[in-house]
């Protein structure tokens, strides 16, 4: 039978007893996570009549992981029937007294004329084809692994008939959406907050966690040893721009300088196309003063978007992706366009060019200081900086000095302008002249 450590009770008490409509649980490697995730899923399916979920980041990990290991730990007394192609688990009409994990004995009584109560395990690598549900509860598991805009277009459409309540789990995975949320929660007295390492756990010797530091020290992994194990947000492992630090790089909007030549980059995809605009001063200090990440939109949605974004700025120039022809000379005739420089060695190229904008230097007064700075409105380029890495080393694979495709969309615009500001235009560019007038105050 389940017996659930002070702080899992604790949080299960916030939302099933307590009416919190959403939280955010900050637990760490060997906490009883996902433990804790699949209890309250059948917990809260037990103590009210209704559909569940449960989020993972992939629908193989739901499967292979959480409904092999944790499903068996659900009484089976209570189970009506499972699906294990669709991972649902449909519970018997519940009548009687059930003891909750914070002590409180509560009197159940379903309504058989409504459907069982029920739980399902999801990868939110499959979220279009989620749309539609209705559930009461949701539990993400590893929130800071699973895209952010998926909550917003998906999940939280889910409880507009239920009045129903989110949990978000996870670890630190660097200064990403999920390290926004937990400062978000910490501070707002709407939504409950808690935080657990394996300390909290009543099953965890702490001569094993003491090992595996003692290994990751040996390795140099220790900065993924204490965000795992011990919560503590820091770049991630493998991270290909380490320096970045929202304490020197981040900057708020007030004190970007107002004498800039404006330049914007942009990297075009179905996915996502991402726009930013970049100020540079007469002391060659770059700005990224703002941003633009459209999600599925297409260019004659996201031109007016972008001119909204310059407004009276005169902008010099606009360096965009030149794998994307159509879309460049579709943008050539609203903005003065030129197609990146994208030869051999142009993304490490790039890279070292960022890296060395980002590297305090010493002043003739003063501390030293980067000749980089990113606006605090730019959330996704920071998430993007502190997320770009580099693959996992593997005994079977020679280390990459490419990055991960991914976390990369305003990064790539980025790097795309430091590069023609480098280099210039790639010689056998055939882009048509920009067909564009300026008057005084910028674009017409």
């Amino acid at each position: 039978m389940y017996k659930a450590s002070p702080k899992q009770a604790q949080a299960h008490a916030a939302i099933l007893r307590d009416g919190f409509k959403r939280a955010v649980l900050l637990f760490g490697r060997q906490s009883g996570k996902s433990y804790f995730a699949t209890q309250h899923a059948w917990i809260s399916a037990v103590a009210k009549q209704g559909n569940y979920l449960v989020v993972f980041d992939t629908y193989k990990h739901a499967h292979q992981v959480i409904w092999r290991q944790y499903v068996p730990l659900i009484p089976k007394e209570l189970i009506y029937k499972k699906n294990e192609q669709e991972l649902i688990i449909e519970f018997h009409y519940i009548q009687g007294p059930i003891k909750m994990p914070w002590g409180e004995v509560i009197e159940m009584n379903h309504d058989e004329s409504l459907p069982r109560s029920s739980i399902q395990l999801l990868g939110s690598d499959q979220a279009d084809s989620h749309r539609g549900l209705k559930v009461e509860g949701i539990i993400f598991d590893e929130y800071g692994d699973q895209k952010a805009e998926n909550f917003a277009t998906v999940y939280e459409p889910m409880f507009t008939t239920t009045g129903g309540w989110a949990i978000f789990l996870g670890t630190p995975r660097g200064y990403n959406h999920f390290y926004d949320m937990v400062m978000d929660a910490r501070d707002n007295p709407d939504w409950f907050y808690l935080e657990a390492t394996w300390r909290d756990s009543p099953y965890v010797r702490a001569e094993a966690i003491d090992l595996a530091r003692r290994d990751a020290e040996r390795k140099g992994t220790l900065p993924a040893f204490l965000q795992e194990y011990e919560l503590e947000f820091k770049s991630v492992q493998g991270a290909v721009y380490p320096i970045f630090d929202r304490k020197i790089h981040v900057i708020p909007p007030k004190d970007v300088p107002d004498d800039l030549t404006i330049y914007g980059g942009i990297d075009f995809g179905y996915h996502t196309t991402a726009f930013i605009l970049i100020g540079i001063d007469k002391d060659q200090n770059y700005y990224i003063f703002d941003e633009i990440y459209a999600r599925q939109e297409v260019l004659n949605d996201i031109i007016p978007r972008i001119r909204q974004k310059i407004g009276d700025k005169r902008l010099v120039l606009m360096v965009g992706d030149s794998a994307n022809r159509d879309a460049l000379e579709v943008m050539s005739k609203e903005f003065p366009m030129v197609p990146a420089s994208k030869g051999a060695g142009s993304i490490i190229d790039g890279i070292d060019l960022v890296r060395n904008l980002l590297k305090p230097r010493t002043q003739l007064v003063g501390l030293p200081k980067p000749s980089m700075f990113v606006t605090s409105n730019c959330r996704n380029f920071i998430i993007e900086m502190e997320s770009y890495k580099y693959p996992e080393d593997r005994p079977n694979r020679n280390p990459s000095d490419l990055p991960m495709k991914e976390n990369d969309h305003g990064l790539d615009a980025y790097r795309y302008v430091v590069l023609h500001l480098k280099h210039g235009v790639e010689k056998d560019s055939k882009m048509p002249e920009p067909k564009i007038t300026f008057n005084d105050y910028g674009l017409m």
